[in-house]
């Protein structure tokens, strides 16, 4: 595609000389003579470059390069000025406009310069294309889902990130994805490349989480040789994920509260207030409402945490989209670990379906990962499922027997069938490791030994 060149310029006669100029070198252009035509422009249109002039009958362009600025565009932008004005160019060159073209100008010098920008663009968007691709695991098409549900936490996940200092609570059981959330939200978000920094609240005893979080200066405390850095500090323009947030203490807590409502703190030990521009995301396994009424947590944090508030589904309500997410998993650990594995066989995905996964979608990675690492060909099979999470429940019931599934069998036949079948399932979900089977199916190892010689079953 043609590059695409917005003029913003009440000249008409001189835009519709460079329009001209520029179609003819095969850009594509659109032109603009009022301020507010351009902004109205620009909310369903992305130019490749802009030219602006400064002095517009609405406003001052900078107005609409700030505009730009403040949504993260990107939008090369040339600033064509006159004589008077050369000083309002410098001005805008340390806003960070590209650059500037004092009228009147020769044709040869703006396309020379269009040309340099539009280059330095295309490589910037390169750069920043990769660098993304880099960052991002799998959460970014994880939340690509047909569940309203999901969709609707994507949704509102995106119009999140575009807050730059808001507040979100996110609630979910252990594995349900709520980093995985809190990324998300943070690589969307105009301050993607700003830090994003992470502490779990429940692995540090408060002492040392306090310290962690604000920071301190020499002499705060016995220890306290020279100055540290705090978590909030170093998060300064991005993100703070605070995990586990309900096992932070009462002391903490109020604390957190005042930098959340003033974004101002001090360091252990210090006077002197710093002030932070940061989004605070925090999660919790718990259920934090009844945490709150039993005064365990402070209520004032909890309104001001929540926000916004996303809840998390468990993997076990997300049974419609299980294999898709497996197999998705699967491609992707696959192509890591550089492995041929493409697929899963019929009888894994049956049991994969049957499990309920408690450990919900960490444990379905883990699982998938060691599955692939095991799997020999290129199909993921029954025995290279984790033995440990197939619990006896897993095997088919026998509950639901009855006199006609006998057929022509005499009852023995049939019991004697079913005990090989349920011996054989055991040994292929623990590998041939007869320890493992003799666990799972609560009979002593000699009791294995002794079904697997009767039977015949090969080893």
């Amino acid at each position: 595609m043609n590059p695409f060149i917005l003029i913003v310029d009440d000249e008409e006669n001189l835009a519709f000389f460079l329009k001209s100029a520029l179609e003819d070198k095969n850009y594509s252009v659109e032109t603009a003579h009022l301020l507010a035509d351009a902004k109205s422009f620009l909310e369903s249109n992305f130019p490749d470059l802009l030219l602006l002039d400064l002095n517009l009958p609405d406003g001052n362009g900078l107005d609409l390069y700030r505009l730009i600025k403040e949504k993260g565009l990107g939008i090369p932008t040339i600033i064509i000025t006159a004589h008077a004005s050369v000083k309002s160019a410098i001005d805008a060159l340390k806003l960070g406009v590209d650059d500037y073209i004092i009228k009147p100008f020769e044709l040869e010098e703006i396309l020379v310069n269009i040309e340099k920008q539009l280059q330095r663009f295309q490589l910037k968007n390169q750069f920043n294309y990769y660098k993304q691709r880099l960052q991002q695991t799998y959460q970014d098409k994880f939340f690509v889902s047909n569940l309203p549900q999901i969709q609707e936490i994507q949704t509102m996940a995106l119009k999140i990130a575009q807050v730059a200092e808001s507040v979100i609570l996110i609630e979910g059981s252990s594995g349900t994805g709520k980093e995985m959330l809190a990324r998300f939200i943070h690589q969307n978000s105009p301050q993607a490349d700003a830090p994003f920094v992470e502490i779990n609240c429940a692995s540090l005893p408060e002492n040392l989480l306090e310290s962690e979080l604000l920071g301190y200066e020499p002499g705060a405390f016995t220890d306290a040789k020279k100055r540290k850095i705090g978590l909030i500090e170093l998060a300064k323009g991005g993100t703070l994920f605070l995990d586990e947030i309900s096992e932070m203490s009462s002391s903490l807590q109020a604390k957190l509260l005042r930098v959340i409502e003033t974004r101002v703190f001090k360091r252990l030990g210090g006077i002197r207030d710093i002030k932070v521009n940061i989004r605070i995301i925090a999660s919790t396994n718990r259920d934090i409402r009844a945490y709150v009424k039993e005064n365990k947590f402070r209520e004032d944090l909890f309104f001001r945490l929540n926000m916004f508030h996303i809840k998390l589904p468990a993997l076990i309500d997300r049974k419609e989209e299980l294999l898709l997410i497996a197999q998705f998993f699967l491609e992707k650990i696959s192509r890591q670990l550089q492995r041929g594995v493409r697929q899963i066989s019929e009888e894994a995905q049956k049991m994969i379906l049957r499990y309920n996964w408690p450990g919900n979608i960490r444990e379905l990675h883990n699982t998938i990962e060691r599955a692939v690492i095991l799997c020999e060909g290129d199909t993921i099979e029954f025995k290279h499922l984790a033995c440990e999470m197939m619990q006896p429940s897993q095997i088919p019931s026998l509950a639901r027997v009855t006199l006609n599934d006998l057929k022509n069998s005499s009852l023995k036949a049939y019991l004697e069938q079913t005990e090989k079948s349920i011996v054989t399932q055991a040994l292929q979900l623990c590998n041939g490791n007869q320890v493992k089977a003799a666990k799972m199916l609560n009979e002593p190892r000699h009791i294995i030994r002794y079904l697997i010689k009767k039977h015949g079953i090969k080893e």
